[in-house]
């Protein structure tokens, strides 16, 4: 082969390699003449074969309309070549705003004598590394600020990597737990065999496994965690080359958890358990005394003239009785038996195996006692009294809502029947307490039915015979009922409250028929007109006394205002 052959069969070989490399490559004198480039060059400035490039500069290049203008002129900044070596990552901002980043590399030719004839320049599109790197750190950062705890094992449960939040929530730094499995460092040992089996068993099935774990922190504490691990698997083989978990600390919430829980179901003030609680309590307890034939109470317990120490002293001063109340009824009562607080002032008491009243008796008789020592209450001392009613199972109901409805009416009794006593319930009690409710309903339409009466009792001096005034005397005279007496509407118009619009409508049809006797010639007496504690006790009686005398022109001097006698001895003592 003649000489030319072979430089013409070189140059073939050297075209074939420069085309196959992946890389756009070209070469130029030492005047910027370009003596070649690659297949791959010429296709991405836009030129028909790298033949056509020889022996052009770059301002004609630029000049031919075909050519990818935005590409060249980055390399048309180049300068000419020296003997450094040139390397750098360049990103050219193309015509539609797209990014292209380029790992370009430039190296200086020497001829046989050492001197510069040309450089070679070879690059490589990196937009894809660059957008994959990009993706990673983001990806990286996304991991290290998670305030989920990330951890990344190997396909044999390595720990290969964890985030910040792991540290935070473990305990463990990074170091510590590499190349260990994470049931080595974390395992708390509360959850059975079964439980991890399962677990791994959704894994392998399902590729990942999501609920509720306990683990142990590097202290020692244990905590639990909301745990979901992942399978990673290879897009070939489809096997499995990491395990993902992600996991936050659920301590704070299953905190509120168990706070709101305590709420529902355990007295806030006092601590004891509340009515939902107690009626579970009582539902569990008869279910438990039904196989062994043995009694359940249920107490019910109202504390007498409560009402009066939060109106003379505060609710501070209330709430603090009710706490020493409760203090008190727990020391009493068996580890077994449950006191709550049902609402307001009334308490409530379950007692199980119970096996005769007689014991009931002495439990009830106790509470009684020891309500009798004093209360201390800061500044203030006073002594208190209860009312209970008591109902059996399953001699007075089977159920829990009659029971209690049963003791209720007992307790009403025993406050009926002078407070500062217990008593049993009896089928007769449900009927009075039917009958009270019906009175209740009955006296509040009263006033609107003008079924209640004045009657206006003489007052009479001894020693003359004279009459120097009249009482005012309020009776109820129901079209079906007939004459209620007062000492029975009265009573319940102060407990429910009526007594108020009721004592207002007595007032002022008083003054109202004493300015009518006036005007009518009839002597002028004075009349007079009982109170009751609860009138006693609004912030506006006097303004509401002033309004009444002003609409009825009553003269101030001719009224007599009196007071229950209880109420007074009570403000007294």
């Amino acid at each position: 082969m003649s000489f030319e052959d072979q430089l013409q069969q070189s140059q073939i070989m050297l075209r074939l390699v420069m085309d196959s490399i992946p890389q756009f490559i070209f070469w130029k004198d030492q005047y910027g003449l370009y003596l070649g480039c690659n297949k791959n060059f010429a296709q991405k400035i836009g030129i028909a074969s790298p033949e056509w490039i020889v022996g052009k500069t770059d301002e004609l290049l630029l000049a031919n309309q075909s050519v990818s203008i935005e590409f060249l002129k980055f390399f048309s900044h180049f300068p000419l070549p020296n003997s450094a070596e040139y390397h750098r990552i360049e990103c050219l901002i193309c015509q539609d705003n797209t990014l292209l980043w380029l790992d370009i590399n430039r190296i200086p030719l020497y001829d046989n004598q050492g001197q510069i004839v040309g450089s070679l320049c070879h690059f490589e599109d990196i937009t894809e590394r660059k957008r994959v790197e990009e993706k990673l750190r983001q990806s990286a950062k996304i991991l290290e600020n998670s305030t989920e705890a990330i951890v990344i094992t190997d396909a044999k449960i390595q720990i290969i990597s964890v985030n910040k939040s792991f540290t935070q929530i473990t305990g463990y730094s990074e170091v510590e737990v590499l190349g260990k499995t994470p049931a080595q460092v974390l395992k708390s040992g509360k959850h059975p065999t079964g439980f991890y089996d399962s677990m791994w068993q959704s894994i392998v099935e399902m590729g990942y496994w999501e609920g509720e774990i306990w683990n142990r922190r590097k202290n020692g504490e244990l905590y639990p965690e909301w745990l979901h691990i992942m399978a990673i698997k290879d897009e070939d083989e489809q096997r499995v080359t990491h395990y993902l978990a992600i996991f936050s600390d659920m301590t704070h919430h299953k905190q509120t958890e168990q706070r709101l829980m305590y709420l529902s179901h355990y007295d806030s003030l006092t601590g004891l358990p509340n009515r939902t609680l107690f009626h579970d309590r009582v539902g569990r307890a008869l279910q438990r005394a039904q196989p062994h034939n043995k009694l359940v109470a249920v107490m019910f317990l109202d504390l007498d003239r409560f009402k009066y120490i939060n109106d003379t002293w505060g609710h501070a001063v209330g709430d603090l009785l009710l706490i020493k109340v409760a203090e008190r009824l727990s020391d009493i009562i068996n580890e077994t038996d449950t006191v709550a607080r049902f609402g307001g002032d009334d308490f409530t008491i379950v007692l199980e195996n119970i096996n005769n009243e007689e014991e009931v008796a002495c439990i009830a008789q106790k509470i009684l006692e020891m309500m009798l020592t004093p209360f201390d209450l800061n500044e203030h001392e006073t002594f208190m009294t209860t009312s209970i009613g008591i109902s059996l199972y399953p001699n007075d109901a089977s159920d829990v809502e009659t029971l209690l409805k049963n003791a209720d009416a007992a307790m009403y009794r025993a406050k009926e029947s002078g407070k500062n006593n217990y008593q049993f319930f009896t089928p007769q009690m449900n009927a009075s307490t039917h009958q009270r409710l019906l009175l209740e309903t009955q006296l509040r339409h009263a006033l609107d039915r003008d079924e209640l009466t004045l009657y206006y009792q003489p007052q009479i001096h001894l020693a003359s015979g004279r009459i120097i005034g009249t009482e005012v005397l309020l009776r109820w005279q129901h079209p079906k009922m007939g004459n209620v007496s007062p000492q029975i509407f009265i009573p319940l118009a102060e407990e429910t409250g009526l007594i108020i619009a009721i004592g207002e409508w007595v007032l002022y049809q008083a003054c109202l028929q004493h300015q009518k006797w006036r005007t009518s010639g009839h002597p002028i007496l004075r009349i007079a007109v009982n109170l009751s504690s609860r009138q006693f006790k609004q912030d506006n009686l006097v303004k509401e006394i002033v309004r009444t005398l002003e609409n009825t022109y009553m003269d101030p001097n001719l009224l007599e205002l009196g007071i229950n006698r209880k109420y007074a001895h009570a403000r007294c003592g």
